[in-house]
């Protein structure tokens, strides 16, 4: 097998050009547009995790700059480079310098390219400082700010550059992607497993991929093995919607009381190695489908125990509590 065999598949998959790029086609378009009449701006990208803004800046990247794409950029990650160090050393140096390639082949852009990616980690020096080289040093270098939250971006840096916000991806392109690598790489799944493989990822196509791959590498060794519902649950280890609405109908049933009701969902939960919080965020979309006169109280209270759920409260009293509230508003 080769090498290029063994990388992850959100790499082998990865687009390298615009042409490539699954959604966003207004945004690739304006980008496109700029890169061809030279006009390629400052800009940030921001939005949700998997949804393409690194690819899409490495693609245009590759286009502006041809086969020395690699040696035109200076690529950074704010979860690692955060400090104002990094901005007074590393981007500074690398800025101040212009580029010879537009010597050699006049084709390319005589500008190099900064990215910063997951740039709302960096701390507030280290976005000051970048505002003043942003300005200082804007005639060889345009600068791309990648990251989950606008908000955690100086205001000032924000009205340097262009902004883009990438959503997530719309589920029929995302399905059509995933069923075309489905092909690729050879895999049997049925359409309702990509269906909810890719509600599952919420628009994140790197999640998808991931789970595809996690999947191919489950049951690679089964003959003639189809991924169905059924499996596609049991590996990622995530409530089965099925399932999922059995266990809530019984526990909103009055027959069963609050003792019975909390040892089903222990044993559901235990049985299939499930968590808590994934058990929660499915309940409540069942309970939002009722359309409860009381459910403004439900979602509040169950909005606490949520919350509560990432300290170290046992699991038990969670559970506890979650059959109390359906209990005592639903049943």
């Amino acid at each position: 097998m080769s090498e290029y065999n063994n990388i992850p598949w959100v790499e082998k998959y990865r687009p390298y050009n615009l042409n490539n790029i699954v959604a966003h086609n207004d945004i690739v378009n304006t980008l496109n547009n700029m890169i061809d009449s030279n006009r390629f701006p400052h800009i940030i990208l921001y939005g949700p995790p998997g949804t393409g803004k690194t690819s899409l800046i490495m693609a245009c990247a590759k286009k502006i700059f041809g086969e020395n794409y690699n040696s035109m950029i200076l690529e950074l990650n704010g979860s690692d480079d955060r400090g104002i160090n990094v901005v007074r050393e590393q981007i500074k140096e690398f800025s101040f310098t212009k580029s010879i390639f537009n010597h050699i082949n006049k084709d390319n852009a005589d500008y190099k390219l900064v990215v910063l990616d997951e740039a709302d980690s960096m701390t507030y020096d280290a976005q000051f400082a970048l505002r003043r080289v942003i300005e200082d040093y804007t005639n060889n270098t345009r600068f791309c700010i990648i990251c989950n939250y606008l908000s955690k971006i100086e205001l000032a840096l924000q009205s340097r550059c262009i902004i883009f916000k990438l959503g997530p991806i719309e589920n029929d392109l995302h399905i059509k992607h995933i069923k075309k690598i489905a092909g690729l790489e050879d895999i049997k799944i049925t359409d309702q497993s990509i269906t909810h493989l890719v509600e599952l990822s919420e628009g994140d196509m790197r999640k998808s991929i991931n789970l595809l791959q996690s999947l191919k590498m489950s049951y690679s060794q089964i003959k003639d093995n189809i991924i169905t519902l059924d499996l596609l649950y049991n590996t990622i280890g995530y409530p089965h919607p099925e399932k999922n609405i059995e266990i809530f109908n019984y526990i909103c049933d009055s027959k069963n009381d609050i003792k019975e009701s909390y040892n089903k969902i222990i044993e559901y939960k235990e049985k299939n190695n499930l968590a808590i919080n994934d058990i929660l965020k499915e309940f409540i979309k069942l309970i939002i489908k009722k359309n409860l006169k009381n459910i403004t109280i439900i979602l509040d209270k169950l909005a606490h125990i949520e919350t509560r759920l990432g300290g170290n409260i046992s699991n038990d009293i969670h559970i506890a509590a979650i059959v109390a509230i359906i209990k005592k508003y639903i049943s």
